[in-house]
């Protein structure tokens, strides 16, 4: 009887390890690929997380810190800032912006978001507004419009209130024109920089007192020790009330005690149609929570921006500290900026005007030290004159302190 007997065939020992190898060949390439992942992820997360120190693209030790960049509350054109040239916080940190190519005001939150306009219907209807500022007792904000040649007064909600001067105010005593570029609130009175000086309003919108030059019984314009020409910007110290103004076509920083007397200048006008001081066109002055003096330069472009650059600091001595801000449209960079603002959170805001934005930026410390050319150039413009008053000894004005 035949037996039939099943056979298992069994593949040779050579082919289980093979197997066995290959299945951990690919497990070790799984685990390799996986880390792999892990590692890509990880540089990719390093490289897009903002940084606390240096953000990509910014040379290590640049001291602004962008906050919130602003270039309107739409994507339509008639929504964008167009040439901005004046800046200001109010007491809820909000930033008002004088959107000069638009013919507006408008209000933003340090965060960018908008809030309202004011200034595109008459009456109230702005031309061309420069400065401005809020003053936090009267709910009100001022607005210099130099191209209707009035100061504009408007509640803090966006109401017309009415205008500087008033309407039955002398015009002769603004000399050549009224031409308001910048304003602040002082103990009361409204006090405007114009063309040849600084004037003082009260609250009827008349003028009390003027600093500035006169000849033969009229305001005048000059470069003389005691005279003003376009000075765009100024700002009160509000420990010891010292003004300090930006002589902007004089070239120069000037500054005053609370009577007018002249205490230091800083820069010299042109020679011969040249600039040959250290200042190129200083825009705006403004005073920080450290005491110093912020000033704007729009003629000092500088790629790098550290060293030498748009923004210059000095000390209300008129010692030069630092210099920085570089020129450009990156972020964190500015084209031609004009005024900047200081709110009680430490936050700054510059026009940036022809980048057509408002930057809202911190400062970082410590500043880098200004460029040893400039600080030479600029040691040989600081001067003090003697016995100079912006009005007569005996009509001293007093200006309070905030």
């Amino acid at each position: 009887m035949a037996t039939t007997e099943t056979i298992e065939e069994k593949r040779p020992p050579d082919e289980d390890d093979e197997d066995r190898s290959g299945r951990k060949l690919l497990v070790l390439l799984l685990w390799i690929l996986g880390i792999a992942a892990i590692i890509l992820l990880a540089l990719l997360i390093w490289m897009i997380w903002p940084g606390s120190e240096t953000p990509p693209g910014q040379a290590e030790g640049y001291p602004i810190q962008v906050v919130t960049t602003i270039y309107g509350f739409g994507e339509n054109p008639n929504e964008l800032i167009h040439t901005p040239l004046g800046v200001a916080f109010d007491q809820q940190d909000h930033v008002w912006i004088s959107n000069t190519g638009q013919s507006r005001v408008e209000e933003y939150t340090t965060g960018g978001d908008f809030v309202r306009m004011m200034g595109t219907e008459d009456p109230g209807k702005l031309f061309a507004p420069y400065g401005l500022t809020v003053d936090p007792v009267t709910d009100r904000v001022y607005v210099a419009d130099y191209g209707a040649g009035l100061l504009q007064v408007f509640t803090t909600s966006g109401e017309y209130v009415g205008h500087f001067p008033a309407d039955d105010q002398d015009l002769a005593v603004f000399g050549e024109s009224f031409t308001p570029y910048d304003v602040h609130v002082v103990d009361g009175r409204v006090v405007v920089s114009s063309n040849d000086g600084l004037y003082f309003f009260d609250e009827t919108g008349h003028v009390t007192a003027h600093w500035g030059a006169m000849k033969k019984r009229e305001n005048v314009r000059g470069s003389e020790f005691g005279q003003f020409n376009f000075p765009d910007s100024f700002t009160v110290d509000p420990e010891t009330g010292n003004v300090f103004v930006a002589d902007t076509m004089n070239r120069r920083i000037v500054a005053l005690s609370p009577e007018g007397e002249w205490l230091w200048v800083s820069g010299t006008p042109d020679a011969g149609g040249e600039t040959t001081g250290f200042w190129g066109l200083p825009r705006s002055i403004q005073m920080g929570s450290d005491g110093n003096l912020y000033v704007v330069d729009t003629f000092r472009p500088d790629e790098k921006g550290m060293g030498v650059g748009h923004i210059v600091v000095l000390s209300t001595e008129g010692d030069l500290l630092s210099e920085f801000g570089r020129a450009g449209f990156e972020d964190g960079a500015f084209a031609f900026p004009d005024q900047v603002a200081f709110d009680s959170r430490d936050l700054w805001a510059i026009a940036d005007r022809e980048n057509h934005r408002v930057v809202i930026f911190r400062l970082l410390t410590p500043y880098p030290p200004p460029d040893e050319i400039e600080t030479e150039k600029y040691a040989g413009s600081v001067s003090h004159p003697w016995d100079t008053w912006s009005t007569p000894k005996s009509e001293r004005n007093q200006v309070p302190a905030d």
